[in-house]
Parts: C-alpha cells; structure tokens; sequence
C-alpha cells in the first residue's frame, strides 16, 4: 500500500503542488482573480439578464449643460439650492439626497460676498451684511425636509491630528463586533458645518470603482478616521441607504452577523413603511453590496433648471413634474462633463454616478438584492480541491477521448449552475475561476501524461542510440523508409582518437579483464559526451578508438570548427579522466599508468550514408579524407604531439593557435599534405608567446624546405627553447637537419618526408 501511495505521489507531485498554487490563489484573491470573477463572470450576468425594475421608485434632478447654461456655473448659490429642496417637498418626494457636496461656506452669499470684495462702496457693503445668509437660508430649509447631503471619504489627510469628525450613523452590532469589518478610510470630505448640523441625514456617496474604472460593488456603511484607533472613528452610511433610513423613519443601523467569527451577512433598521416593520440588506462579509444594475434611463431624469426656475404659471410643466417626482426618492447629482462625476458599470461605459445610487435604492425597494453569501468563496475552493483531486487521480488512467467527456460537461455544469444561481435565486456564485484554474490542472495533467509517454518512447529509442546516432534514430523514427541501403557526397569533418601505449595498460590488468573494460568505458564516455555535445555523431569504437564525424546525417555548416573544439576539450578532460583513474589505481593496489591519446582530425569529400548488406547495415562514411583522418591519428605519436589536424580543417579555425608540423605523404599515398597540431583557442592564440613560436616555427619550415639547413638548425634551437616540453618533434628535425648537413638531398628536393608507418 505504501508503495502504491509512494508511485502514486511519485507520478503527480507536480499537479499537487499546481494545485495547491492554484487554491492559494483563489484564497489570496489577487487582482487577476478578481478580474475573472467580476470582470468576466458577473458582468456577463447582468448584461445578458437585464434587470427591469417591476417598480420604478427614484427620480434623478440632473444638474445638466441646459441647467449650468440657465442658471449659471456651479456652484450655485445655496439660496438656488434652497428653492430646490422646497420645490421637490412640495412636488411630493418622499426624500431627497445630494450626490454632491457643499464643504464651503456660499460664495454668493451676500454676507460673504460684503466680506470678500473690499473695494465695494461702505454703503452697499452695509446693505449686503443686512440681507440674510444663504447658508443659514439653506440649513433653516433643510431642518424642515427629508434631506441626506452627501460626502465623499479619501485616502488624503486634509486636516490636522485634532480634527473632529462629524457625528456618524447610530450603529448596533448583532453577533458580535462587526464595525471592523468594513472598509477604513483615514479622512471625510464633508459639508460646511452650518449645512452638515441642519441637514437630518448624511451619506456617503463613495462608488468604489474596480480597477478598470467600472462600479460593481458600493459598500453600505464606511469607517472613517485613524487607523488602529476605534474609539477616533465614525461609521457612516451610503447615500442611497442613508435616504432610505429617513423615509423608513429607523433611528440606526443594525451590522448582522452569522455569528462571532463570521463577517457581515447583512445590514438591518426599522421600517415604518413595511408590515413586519423591518428593512433587510444582505452584504458581503465586508458590508459591501452588489447592486443589480438597470440600463440608462432618460426618463427618470429631470433637469435642475426646471425646478430651481419653475414658472407657477405653467401648470402643464408643474404637472409633468408633479408626475415624475410625487413619491420617490429625489437624488440629485451632474451629468455635466465639467463637475466630472461619470461612471460606468457593467451596462453602461458613462453615465452619471448619482444613478448608481438610483439602482441601489430601487434594487431594496423592489427587494431585488444581488447576495455573494461569504460561504461562495469556501464553495468555490471546495470545487476547485475536490475536481482538482479527482482530475488528478483519473486523467493519467483514462485516454484523451475520455478525459474531455469528462471534464467539458463538467465545466458545463459549473458555468451552468452559476447562472442558474444569478438568474433565478439573485445568488453570485463564480463558476467561470474554478473552471479556468481546473482547466490549467487539466492541461498540466494531459501534458504530463503525454511527456511519459514520450518518456517511454524515449527509452526504446535509447536502446538503439547505443549503436546509431541519436539524431539517426530520431530522423529513422520519423521516418523508417531511409532505412534502406545507400549514401550521399558531403564536405565532412573526422575525428579520430586513440589510447597511445595501450598494451602496458592491457597488461596492468592481467586477469581481470573486466577491470579493463571498466577503465575503457571510464576514458570513452566522457569522450563521447564531449564530441556529441559539439554535434558531433559517433561512427563506431574500434577497442581503444573512437571514430566520429561531423556534418551528417544532420547539416553542421561549422563542423570543423566544432571537431576542433571537440578535440581540445577531449585533450583538457582526459586531465580529469587521469586524476580520477589514478586514485582509483591506489585504493586497488595496481600501478598506474596515464592515458596517453593521439588525435587525427582531417576534412574533405566522401560518401556517407546507410553502408553494409542488405541483411544487415550501418550509418558510415567512405573516402580517401577519412583514410588521411586515420593516417593523421597515427603520426601523432612521431610528432610528439596530443594532435594533428590536416590542412583543410586548419585553414577553417584560422583564430586558433596552430602551429604547421611538415609536409608529409602519409603511409598508402604519394600526394603530399600540410600537417597541422593545435596548441589551443582563439585565447592562446591571442597569447604572445604563441605569436612568437609560431614565428620562429615558420622560420624553422621556411628554411628547412629551402635547404637552408644552418638557419634552419638556429631556428629549430630557438624553438626549443621556447618549448622544451615539445622535444619529440625538434629531435625530429635535428635529425633530419644532421643527416641533410651531411648528406644533402637533390636540388629537384620538394621537402616532403614519406612516411613509412601509419
């Protein structure tokens, strides 16, 4: 069992931890979260299931560009504002609110207007301080109205440390504390103190807009004031609720909660307007409400200049207003571009923000609330968890086919079920975030399922890539039919190496022959992995040798260069190679004996391709380059040197230090070639004291093939010097230069030593 759970957790550790990514998401609600929920989700509700409202129970005075034309800019003069409020009482609405604020004294006042303006004659001066203050005008009005003014809250401390807030909403807390739920903000914009005293509500008009600028939610109660400091801070009700409360006649507002722990559920107050003498709001756990938004509606619009210059005379205008005002809530606020105050929602990109407010209050009055129940959210991770888990145990069991009828109804029923909830119980419940985090566990799953599959595949191919290139078996896989026999002509590059002194090696291991074929493969992997890493594919191993060759069966437009790196690489590694065999040989209480190599890299023409019987064939390559290749390996070691390379393939590097050995017609051939070792990189080449042998070196061949045998001998010395460590390829040349001083060749000599050995 615990192995079965073991393999089980093995396989799916990867989806687990997406999984748990993904709920923690959801917990944390990032904005993107919200974006899918909101944005995508709920928006698409209210817009394919338009709300029309069974009862109409707001009118919108919109101080229009008509008003502002007619009346004059804003603000108007508080005796305007005044006129209004009256005129609206006498129309019959039941309550009045202002979505705009008055926070300073009236500019037009005349007291205020004596005061400001010093250049007026003493006597006018005198008359204006007679005449009544507007403010005082306006507060005397409202005292006698249902009235809310309104006020915005904002994340800027305008006043100081000692400021005084305004008295907030009366507040009872059911269940516990639930005031520290709602949102906090630390300062008010409120009316002039003589209208903030007078007026018998106020009400917040704050939105709060969603990142995209598009009201969703509005909360329903707000706190202000300092942070961490409760007993300093008020609680103040939304404006569209705030009216409300006056037209109920409740005293306060009662913050329901499901119990102790929970947050809010709901928001209560008195109502002597209902039969069961109660107003219920729900609200999410933070007293924030969802309104069901209605579409622009110009009908319930009035425009503020009709009541503030209304003419008694012309009835047929009184009674037209009389029709849209008599028993509703008033709001008055500005579609004016100037005084900025537009909106958009999930229906509309700009209207007015006062018919925000509108919705809100014709939404609890028809008592036709939108509820997000705080149990959505556990709800939704519970789905998420156990569709997450299932899917997670049945996708890798089941075929493609299968998974997709599973999960596509599934999703099905989640979206469907969430609009069922909206459409017909007024219930939010996100059904799109679970379908789309289950959707990223889904494509996960499936990929994974795939990758093993291509993981077993892979196995059967590395069975093959034992024997044949893997990008053969990989260009064979996709496409069996090339095997067949045959082969192209190609530029290629050869490499091969050997183990110089092999035979004392072999006899270190006398009676333990898998030893050997340990230390082999010890020294033949990482020399492989070096050449295939550069691009290189691997012909065959010949016991101690290894052939490879570049530019097939996959084009390498560099493949010299890249043989070439492969060689210097294969040189630096057998360093390490011989370190670690060394102590291996101590902890075994053998002799150690280095690996010594000789490496042969040539570049030319020859046939490659699919080569042997028809029974049985290899991937190979055919021609005299790669003969010369092997001719080159072998007259390493009467160079001296780890290296030869031949003349096409140093003529490709010409940024690497190399060094010219002779001119030579290897063993098998008469036609004579330039040898060629590498003493390293584009950096040692940038070294001086590789420019200066190089120099001398040249020196030393240039008079050598001259039959200049005295300067060439001074040359040959310097070298030495220079290099002492390379004196295997100066003896050779000492010896020769002894044997020309002595007996010196024709003069038809075209300095080409004949090799008798390979």
């Amino acid at each position: 069992m615990m192995r079965r759970l073991g393999r089980f957790f093995g396989q799916r550790w990867i989806a687990f931890v997406i999984l748990a990514g993904l709920i923690w998401v959801r917990v944390e609600d990032p904005n993107i979260s919200r974006f899918v929920r909101e944005n995508v989700w709920f928006d698409q509700f209210q817009r394919f299931d338009e709300y029309v409202p069974p009862a109409r129970h707001t009118a919108i005075v919109d101080i229009d560009e008509k008003s502002l034309a007619q009346v004059g800019q804003w603000p108007w003069s508080r005796y305007q504002i005044a006129v209004m409020i009256q005129v609206l009482s006498q129309l019959g609405a039941k309550g009045i609110a202002f979505d705009v604020t008055f926070p300073e004294a009236d500019r037009l006042s005349p007291t205020v207007y004596s005061e400001q303006n010093a250049q007026l004659p003493p006597e006018i001066a005198a008359a204006l301080k007679q005449l009544p203050n507007t403010d005082e005008q306006l507060a005397g009005v409202l005292r006698q109205s249902v009235t809310v003014l309104g006020g915005t809250t904002t994340f800027v401390k305008t006043e100081g440390k000692d400021r005084k807030l305004p008295k907030g909403a009366r507040i009872l807390e059911e269940n516990g504390p639930g005031k520290t739920w709602l949102p906090l903000y630390p300062e008010l914009i409120e009316n002039n103190p003589t209208l903030q005293g007078a007026a018998p509500g106020f009400g917040i008009f704050n939105t709060d807009p969603s990142s995209d600028g598009v009201v969703r939610r509005v909360p329903s109660l707000t706190r202000v004031g300092p942070p961490n400091d409760p007993k300093n801070q008020e609680v103040y009700v939304s404006l569209g609720i705030e009216v409300i409360r006056l037209v109920h006649g409740s005293k306060g507002i009662i913050i329901s909660k499901a119990n102790q722990n929970s947050g809010i559920a709901s928001i209560r107050m008195r109502s002597n307007l209902r039969e069961d003498k109660k107003l219920v709001i729900p609200t999410n756990e933070n007293g924030i409400i969802w309104p069901r938004f209605q579409a622009h509606n110009p009908d319930i619009y009035v425009s503020a200049s009709d009541i503030v210059q209304i003419d008694p005379a012309n009835q047929e205008k009184i009674q037209e207003l009389f029709g849209k005002i008599k028993g509703k809530y008033v709001l008055v606020g500005t579609s004016a571009e100037g005084l900025k105050d537009i909106r958009a929602t999930p229906l509309d990109s700009a209207i007015p923000g006062v018919e925000v407010h509108s919705n809100i209050i014709d939404m609890i009055e028809n008592e036709a609330h939108l509820i997000r129940p705080s149990v959505s959210s556990a709800i939704e991770l519970a789905i998420i968890l156990v569709a997450g888990i299932i899917l997670i145990s049945l996708v890798p069991y089941l075929s493609a086919v299968t998974t997709i009828a599973f999960f596509v109804p599934f999703s099905l029923l989640l979206l469907g079920g969430s609009w069922y909830l909206f459409a017909y119980e007024s219930i939010l419940v996100d059904g799109l975030s679970p379908v789309v985090a289950l959707f990223i566990l889904f494509v996960l799953l499936v990929y994974q399922k795939f990758a093993r599959e291509q993981a077993q595949k892979k196995q059967v191919r590395g069975a093959f890539a034992q024997y044949l290139s893997p990008a053969l078996v990989e260009q064979l896989a996709d496409d069996p039919d090339r095997l067949v026999l045959g082969g192209e002509t190609k530029n290629m590059t050869f490499l091969f190496c050997d183990i110089r002194g092999f035979t004392p090696i072999s006899e270190s291991f006398k009676g333990d022959p898998q030893g050997l074929t340990k230390l082999i493969n010890k020294f033949l992997t990482p020399m492989t992995d070096i050449i295939m890493a550069n691009h290189g594919t691997i012909d065959k191993y010949m016991g101690d040798c290894i052939m490879a060759f570049w530019n097939a069966p996959l084009s390498d437009e560099e493949h010299p260069r890249h043989a070439c790196e492969s060689a210097l690489m294969m040189q630096d590694d057998l360093v390490k190679v011989n370190e670690q065999l060394k102590i291996e040989a101590e902890e075994e209480g053998r002799p150690f004996i280095p690996i010594r190599i000789g490496i042969g890299l040539n570049t030319g023409e020859c046939v490659v391709g699919n080569m042997g019987s028809q029974q049985r064939f290899d991937y190979s390559v055919l021609g005299d380059a790669v003969n010369l290749g092997a001719r080159l390996e072998g007259q390493s070691k009467s160079y001296g040197v780890t290296n030869i390379i031949g003349e096409i393939t140093a003529e490709a590097v010409p940024d690497y230090a190399i060094l010219e050995l002779d001119l030579i017609a290897v063993k098998g051939k008469d036609e004579a070639v330039r040898i060629f070792t590498m003493m390293g990189g584009p950096e040692e080449a940038a070294k001086p004291e590789y420019k200066a042998l190089r120099a001398e070196t040249e020196a030393m061949l240039a008079t050598y093939k001259g039959m200049k045998f005295e300067e060439s001998w001074a040359h040959m010395e310097k070298c030495r010097e220079m290099r002492p460590d390379m004196d295997v390829l100066w003896d050779l040349y000492q010896e020769r230069l002894e044997e020309y001083r002595v007996n010196p060749p024709p003069a038809d000599w075209d300095g080409v030593f004949r090799a008798t050995s390979k």
